[in-house]
């Protein structure tokens, strides 16, 4: 999207504490409900794209005390364990060069940002002072002078729109904090069990042990979360805010190659088995704003056999 679209968009939503609350599988409840409306029955469900979702725990109970069989979104919506917080935030990205930016056209994307809470945040001040030891400024982070209530970002979705086709395209789902300080946590285990000493007053002080502390006391629940919380919010954004239904997400082939990536390859399970968990369907159909777009069709004329995931309305 242009600049002025971009900023058109953030000036419109929502301003300040955006809470988001996940728990495991609540993506399954939120589609669910998303797709049955005022009433459907199990057995159409059954017959639909959507489902592998009625097996899920979150809503595999809901559907067994179901007694005429039919669901509906608000007895869906009415799922609700014990969630994780989180805090959203919105900034934008892009620029001149498409291939640093990793855009799939000349242009902007908007990027939806989520967040740890202020539990997080304290824990993580007793390990460190450095402002980002577990990512990089240079990537669509929540800076310090973004909002006047900072916190840490877990991880960020980008997405391209238009609102003429209704369409959206996520164009990536991405977490440095959980690359690094998985990264981290592992080194230091390891170090910890080769010197001996974990017990140890040296080691009560020393960065191996502080950073275990940190991870077991203020990541790890985020660990198998983060990247279904963040697709999570990224879809009902998109839908509830944006109003946008038809909502395309890359493969990580034709990915790679529109967003011109020849280094540090993302995890390829973020575009193979995420889209098709929240049930995507695979199209060689590419979005109808992206094929108007001069420069794209130019390098995507080039590709053979592109694939796209979709999420229709």
């Amino acid at each position: 999207m242009d600049k002025q679209l971009l900023k058109e968009v953030i000036d419109c939503l929502p301003k300040g504490r955006t809470k988001f609350f996940y728990f495991k599988d609540r993506y399954a409840a939120m589609l669910l409900a998303d797709f049955v409306g005022n009433g459907m029955s199990v057995g159409q469900v059954k017959q639909s794209a959507f489902a592998g979702l009625l097996q899920r725990p979150a809503v595999k109970q809901l559907v067994a005390n179901s007694g005429n069989g039919v669901l509906t979104a608000e007895m869906l919506r009415g799922v609700w364990e014990f969630p994780q917080p989180f805090l959203l935030t919105l900034a934008g990205w892009g620029g001149k060069d498409r291939s640093w930016y990793q855009v799939s056209r000349p242009g902007y994307n908007l990027v939806l940002q989520m967040n740890f809470t202020a539990s997080h945040d304290r824990e993580y001040d007793k390990l460190t002072s450095d402002e980002l030891l577990f990512g990089s400024f240079s990537h669509p982070v929540m800076q310090k002078g973004q909002r006047p209530l900072f916190r840490n970002t877990v991880a960020w979705s980008r997405i391209d729109l238009d609102f003429a086709t209704g369409e959206a395209l996520i164009e990536e789902v991405q977490s440095d904090w959980m690359r690094y300080v998985l990264s981290d946590v592992k080194w230091a285990k390891a170090q910890l069990k080769k010197c001996g000493q974990n017990q140890g007053a040296l080691c009560k002080t020393c960065y191996r042990t502080k950073i275990v502390k940190y991870f077991d006391n203020a990541v790890a629940p985020y660990v198998s979360l983060w990247q279904e919380a963040m697709l999570s919010a990224a879809i009902e954004f998109i839908r509830n805010e944006l109003g946008i239904k038809v909502i395309y997400y890359h493969s990580f082939e034709t990915g790679r190659q529109v967003k011109k990536i020849s280094w540090r390859q993302p995890p390829r399970s973020v575009y193979t088995d995420l889209p098709r968990k929240f049930c995507f369907q695979q199209t060689g159909e590419a979005p109808e704003f992206l094929v108007a777009d001069k420069a794209f069709r130019k390098q995507y004329r080039k590709l053979k056999n592109p694939q796209w995931f979709r999420l229709a309305a």
